[in-house]
């Protein structure tokens, strides 16, 4: 099944950048306190639907190659929301604002670890176990342009309470926002709630880097706990755990962690974790197995 990536009607959006996810984000403390996600750069290309992944309250899920690239991605329609009307959107947050901000976060603090890596003009401190959501924000603060180079400049004391953050860990490559016709997304049999609106002209979505995974497969507690490690040092809040969004140890839906700067961030789901003890754990009641198809 074949369809349109569009991009209209956009006078009025959530945390996103008009301009295409290429090359390095700018990572000013500015820009970090304001995180957008910049648009999926091949607007106009084919979509051909491979496969239903899954479906949950942040959204569901599709398998997808894109024109002429035979590499599959992830496209992830967050729940159908009606055009803005008036000045703005609701306040309440959706997923796919939420969604948004978060993944445009880790892009820059990402690409902001790379570089402090790379030039030795640069350095990123942050304090250990943050206790308030100000640390947090401290946290975060030194990833921008401004920090990187003061703490680069700063001399160690004997008592320094910052240390350098822990590795990026392996989260799925976000290749960024874009929109498709209600008209082109794919039906499934059996159906699945709210799979298109028909009041819009267009939904939203997310394209990620597709990593391939097996139900009950065992989770790799390394993997995990450079994960979780990373979360807890950088102050992103996370939900109970649910086995079909972690791959090998991999975390593959980002709707699982909160920003500081998201509406939903909790400090109490900020703390360290056990990756055996987490992986051992489940928070929530797994839904019946159903096998749906894409209707061709």
């Amino acid at each position: 099944m074949y369809g349109d990536i569009v991009s209209d009607n956009l006078d009025d959006h959530p945390p996103i950048d008009k301009r295409f996810l290429e090359g390095a984000p700018s990572t000013a403390w500015r820009d970090f306190k304001d995180p957008k996600l910049r648009q999926f750069p091949r607007h106009g290309s084919k979509i051909k639907w491979i496969d239903y992944l899954g479906h949950g309250r942040e959204g569901i899920v599709f398998k997808a190659t894109i024109g002429d690239k035979d590499l599959p991605v992830a496209i992830k329609r967050p729940p159908p929301q009606p055009l803005p009307v008036g000045d703005g959107w609701r306040e309440a947050e959706w997923p796919f604002e939420d969604g948004s901000r978060t993944v445009a976060l880790l892009e820059k603090i990402r690409w902001a670890m790379a570089d402090a890596a790379a030039d030795s003009n640069t350095t990123i401190r942050i304090r250990d176990a943050p206790r308030r959501k100000a640390d947090v924000i401290e946290n975060l603060r030194a990833f921008s342009d401004e920090a990187r180079h003061q703490s680069a400049e700063a001399t160690p004391t004997a008592h320094d309470p910052t240390r350098p953050p822990p590795p990026f860990p392996s989260l799925p490559v976000c290749y960024g926002w874009t929109t498709v016709r209600w008209d082109e997304l794919p039906r499934l049999d059996p159906p699945v709630q709210d799979e298109a609106d028909e009041r819009v002209d267009w939904h939203w979505a997310i394209i990620y880097e597709f990593v391939p995974g097996e139900t009950g497969k065992t989770q790799d507690p390394a993997v995990g706990q450079s994960h979780l490690d990373f979360f807890y040092a950088l102050g992103f809040a996370l939900e109970a755990y649910k086995p079909d969004n972690w791959h090998g140890g991999r975390l593959v839906d980002l709707n699982d962690i909160c920003s500081p700067f998201s509406d939903g961030w909790q400090k109490a789901a900020v703390r360290p974790r056990d990756a055996k003890k987490w992986f051992s754990s489940l928070g929530f009641v797994q839904d019946s197995t159903c096998s749906h198809k894409i209707v061709p």
